[in-house]
């Protein structure tokens, strides 16, 4: 992930840190990037990116997690595993969709309707 030239984002749940490594996609070209052509995400890594309510999995080249969030931090939907390339999924009321590894959204205890919070870390 391009996450050295991208803000770092603290990600809560339960007012617990959910993941590490989360970076902040909130420019036309990183929100337009993503993570098309990285390598396989760490288990708590992930990308954030705002605004946003649809993805599609073209230059992918694995298997990601979609949770789409409202502005109030709402989890509206969890697309649980979208494949590389042939992929795509939308939520038209979200603002933010946090894109990471399958199954994490379970790992952390996150479900529809749960709130997640959000910090960008400053240096």
């Amino acid at each position: 992930m391009r996450s050295d030239t991208l803000p770092r984002v603290t990600l809560h749940h339960h007012d617990k840190p959910v993941a590490a490594h989360i970076a902040l996609a909130a420019t036309f070209w990183s929100r337009f990037l993503g993570l098309s052509g990285t390598p396989r995400l760490l288990q708590r890594a992930g990308l954030l990116i705002f605004p946003c309510n649809s993805i599609h999995m073209l230059g992918m080249r694995y298997a990601i997690e979609a949770v789409f969030i409202s502005k109030e931090g709402q989890v509206l939907k969890i697309s649980r595993t979208l494949r590389p390339w042939i992929g795509l999924c939308s939520c038209p009321r979200a603002q933010l969709t946090l894109e990471w590894q399958p199954g994490n959204a379970e790992a952390f205890g996150i479900r529809v309707g749960d709130i997640l919070r959000w910090e960008i870390e400053h240096d």
